[in-house]
């Protein structure tokens, strides 16, 4: 439950405000919790360090920090330049003249940072970062891929002078020299050929070292559990170890009699381990929905749109860290995809243009032409198809879309994601295409360390994006889209045209859980999996691009009081006029 900031200064500047830091962390952490927990603060001539939240979250050693978890013991992680830990982590390190961001192999926490003239930021928290910028220097891409993705896309913040450390990176500033060394590590799938009980218990080892050798710091931690593979998995690994960690379910109340979903299975497997299980309802908050929506997005910072698993207003996971929960390990994976046409690929994975949806003029006024596909995230020559699944799995989902879930959750806990460490991963981008189509090899081996109890087929609480079509959040909607900031968002045209959606739009049939619930249990997967992909792939909804200008529109706020927050006589006056060049 904690956020890293870090602050360096060139040489021969002088030392940074007493208390600044101090009033950015409060800033930024949750309305809730302001003032239960204490911040670890250090500082020196020429950086300074912070760590929000209790004791104990976080690895901390001299000015170096680090957030997550390691998969084994790493005693020199704290050295700028030694070999960067397996695991699923955010980390900082300083040491006489230079300073590193790292992050791990996977991307599973993001660093933010800005490398100016007279200063060198970074955090896990935009938030804090714009903090003590002062100010928001609004960048209109990262706008577009909100609104066509629901996420900040590859690259972008939303402020233009903040960068994202890409996964699997060592960025080392020479603080003499005042340079920034940026070291990537490319996504390579090298399909190996072996046997499918070769594969089987290579991949049996490597998950049980990794979820067995998972270095967790925070002094209580719980399984989140469900009735499927993954957490499934986590147990089975653990089982035997001597750690019974405590199991956590969350859904809607009716989710525990319903035979066959997330929370009626869970239970079951909870009683065959020995281990307890606590069911926490999330049904939608009562509060009003901008009471929702700030909590959500003065978590986070607006790296993600996907509310509906945070209806009930932060309140669970404000629970969870007042009764002292230090952090959850999750069974989050990426063992493969369905089979899909190319660009179904891209979609899935939420990596879509805004020129796609709206055409090229309208797309252009809102991004300035600024929103491009990195060639990254195109197929390569001779690639197949399930590789090219496989590879935006790696390259997309887990370090921006399943980054950004993280983001919502550990002002609250901290994440520990075992199953995504480096020597997990390599292992999977050498298994051959037929082993990764549908986690084939991986369902596998889970179902091979199953007690015998059936796997869930429904989730707890499946509700997605209901809650957009009722009254209140409607209301809300079109109130932010009356609002003034939107004048500088959108062109007058489309701003029309979402409006219009809200107030037409009907709800859709099968919108309803429980109609998606009968259609899971009469109609096998693949064929669903099949239908889905007959022709074009299908961009988002009007109403849900209504959704993400609101949530934009409403973040841009919680930014300007960002920026409000330091004063100009604390002491961290810096020039903002340049970018320093990066090598690499």
């Amino acid at each position: 439950m904690a956020n890293l900031i870090y602050l360096c200064r060139p040489v021969g500047l002088g030392g940074l405000a007493g208390d600044a830091l101090a009033r950015v962390a409060d800033r930024i952490t949750p309305d809730a919790l302001r003032g239960e927990f204490p911040h670890q603060i250090r500082q020196e001539a020429g950086q300074a360090l912070c760590v929000t939240g209790p004791d104990g979250t976080a690895g901390i050693e001299g000015f170096s920090a680090h957030l997550g978890a390691f998969v084994g013991d790493w005693k020199d992680w704290h050295l700028p330049g030694a070999a960067l830990p397996d695991g699923t982590y955010a980390l900082v390190r300083s040491h006489g003249a230079a300073t590193e961001l790292c992050s791990d192999f996977s991307g599973t926490r993001t660093l933010w940072y800005a490398f100016l003239d007279g200063e060198f930021l970074a955090s896990t928290s935009q938030r804090a970062l714009i903090c003590l910028l002062r100010d928001l220097r609004f960048n209109r891409s990262a706008f577009a891929w909100f609104l066509s993705s629901g996420s900040l896309g590859p690259t972008d913040a939303w402020d233009a002078r903040i960068r994202r450390l890409p996964r699997g990176a060592r960025l080392t500033l020479d603080r003499a020299r005042w340079t920034l060394d940026l070291h990537t590590t490319p996504v390579i799938f090298q399909n190996r050929n072996m046997t499918t009980a070769e594969a089987l218990e290579g991949l049996g080892a490597v998950l049980g070292n990794a979820i067995r050798g998972c270095r967790t710091r925070s002094p209580q931690w719980v399984v989140p559990l469900s009735g499927g593979y993954d957490s499934r998995m986590v147990l089975a690994a653990l089982d035997g170890t001597g750690f019974r960690p405590r199991t956590v379910t969350w859904g809607r109340a009716s989710s525990r009699t319903q035979r066959g979903n997330d929370a009626f299975v869970a239970e079951r497997l909870a009683r065959h381990y020995g281990l307890a299980n606590d069911y926490f309802l999330t049904e939608r908050s009562d509060a009003a929905p901008r009471e929702v929506v700030d909590a959500f997005l003065a978590a986070h910072g607006g790296t993600t749109d996907a509310l509906f698993p945070y209806l009930d207003g932060l309140r669970m996971w404000t629970g969870l860290a007042r009764e002292g929960v230090g952090g959850i390990i999750r069974g989050d994976e990426g063992f493969g995809t369905i089979p899909r046409p190319e660009m179904h690929h891209r979609y899935a994975q939420d990596m879509v243009l805004l020129s796609e949806i709206l055409g090229e003029e309208t797309a252009g006024m809102i991004s300035d032409g600024r929103q491009t596909l990195p060639d990254d995230l195109k197929r390569y020559p001779d690639e197949s198809l399930q590789t090219y699944g496989d590879r935006l799995i790696h390259t997309c989902f887990i370090p921006i879309s399943l980054a950004a879930l993280t983001d919502v959750k550990t002002p609250f806990v901290e994440v520990a994601n075992p199953m995504l460490a480096q020597s997990v991963m390599e292992f999977v981008r050498q298994l051959p295409d037929h082993l990764r189509v549908r986690r084939n090899l991986y369902e596998q081996l889970v179902r091979s360390l199953s007690p015998p109890i059936p796997f869930a087929v429904l989730a707890a609480d499946d509700s997605r994006n209901q809650f957009l079509h009722t009254e209140p959040y409607q209301t809300w909607m079109l109130d932010e889209l009356d609002g003034e900031s939107m004048d500088r968002l959108l062109p007058h045209p489309f701003r029309a045209s979402l409006e219009a959606a809200l107030r037409n739009d009907a709800m859709p049939i099968a919108s309803s859980g429980h109609a998606r619930a009968i259609l899971k249990r009469i109609i096998p997967a693949p064929l669903i999996s099949a239908l889905r992909t007959m022709g074009r792939p299908v961009g988002p909804t009007l109403r849900v691009m209504a959704f993400r200008a609101a949530l934009a529109s409403r973040l841009i706020r919680i930014f300007e009081g960002d920026a409000a927050t330091l004063g100009a006589a604390d002491g961290l006056a810096w020039k903002t006029g340049g970018q320093a060049s990066i090598s690499g």
